[in-house]
């Protein structure tokens, strides 16, 4: 096989070849021990390329011999297969949304549960529905077309946005499967903000409820229904929280 390792092309012996399964895609993967020689010595890169077919390759540990007096230097590499996620579209529900940024990792301490970040730009109709969608406070399936066909049951983690122009919402969003919760969450470092948040959402929640058993009862009318809605809408939204002037300029200094 031939690799380009570092900006330079060597033709390897492949000594070892086992295959995996991916855990984002559940796609098979590779895991290769290659040898190949060259002569003078490489710093070693962290990652190789196959230059016949283009896969991306994680170097997972290195080693090298050479005998006195002879300029070939001989490499032992154990390499793995690095997955190219293209996500085409992120289904929460039934909402489609395109994300402009997108990264997703398996985290391994939480039983392989997945973690989803991604920036989108959405119109008012899309905006109103990602804020329905918090506002429930549960789970809900996602789907990662272009990426695996399997619905991942999943609920909403920190949301940071701002507004954009044409009416439009710029949001940061992160997503965590259900598995995840199963293991304690570390302490926050602000948990006066994190308990005000899980408040308003209970008291929302309480709210509403409220409101539709006495409306089943018929005990409000029209004018205390409308006096009711011009309350609801003046309570703080747990979004609005998330808000922030320009997105771009604070993700480039921040992470979600």
């Amino acid at each position: 096989m031939l690799f380009n390792v570092a900006g330079h092309e060597v033709r390897s012996e492949v000594e070892k070849k086992h295959t995996f399964q991916s855990k984002h895609s559940e796609k098979t993967l590779e895991k290769l021990k290659i040898h190949f020689q060259v002569y003078n010595r490489r710093k070693v890169p962290g990652t190789i390329f196959s230059v016949d077919d283009g896969r991306q390759w994680k170097v997972l540990s290195s080693s090298y011999y050479y005998t006195e007096g002879n300029p070939v230097i001989r490499y032992i590499f154990e390499i793995e297969e690095i997955e190219e996620l293209n996500i085409k579209t992120l289904i929460l529900n039934d909402l489609k949304l395109k994300p402009y940024v997108y990264n997703e990792e398996i985290n391994e301490l939480r039983g392989d549960s997945l973690v989803i970040k991604a920036q989108l730009e959405l119109d008012e109709e899309s905006w109103a529905h990602i804020e329905h969608l918090y506002s429930e406070n549960r789970y809900f399936t996602v789907q990662r077309q272009g990426i695996s066909p399997h619905k991942k049951e999943m609920r909403f983690g920190k949301i940071i946005w701002s507004h954009a122009p044409k009416n439009t919402i710029k949001c940061a969003i992160s997503l965590f499967e259900k598995g995840y919760d199963a293991f304690k969450e570390p302490a926050t470092l602000n948990p006066e903000i994190e308990n005000l948040g899980r408040h308003i959402i209970d008291n929302t929640h309480t709210l509403s409820s409220l409101i539709e058993i006495l409306k089943a009862k018929n005990v409000l009318n029209k004018e205390d229904l409308k006096k009711i809605a011009i309350i609801k809408e003046k309570m703080p939204k747990t979004l609005k929280f998330g808000e922030v002037d320009d997105l771009e300029e604070f993700m480039q200094r921040y992470e979600l």
